[in-house]
């Protein structure tokens, strides 16, 4: 009964930084931009969800992030946008 009471105090352990790992990750976007003003880019994906991106010095720009333009942001929870590439 030790063992296993150990065993289940060990899984909880495991799964709390599982889950913590995961939650700080953040999230993916991909789609076509339809607006940039100022320092936010709204994106609308494929399902025509439109994710408003906040930017500033520290997102990674790759290509000519414009209207029209299909691209692929990585992003976190709260919508900063830590990467955006054009797609080609």
């Amino acid at each position: 009964m030790k063992k296993f009471v150990m065993f289940l105090v060990a899984a909880m352990v495991a799964f709390s930084f599982a889950t913590t790992t995961f939650a700080s990750e953040g999230h993916k976007v991909s789609g076509e931009v339809t607006k940039v003003e100022g320092d936010m880019v709204t994106v609308k994906d494929d399902k025509g969800k439109e994710h408003k991106l906040h930017t500033d010095k520290t997102t990674k720009m790759s290509g000519d992030v414009k209207q029209g333009a299909k691209v692929e942001a990585e992003m976190t929870e709260k919508g900063h946008a830590t990467a955006i590439s054009v797609k080609k």
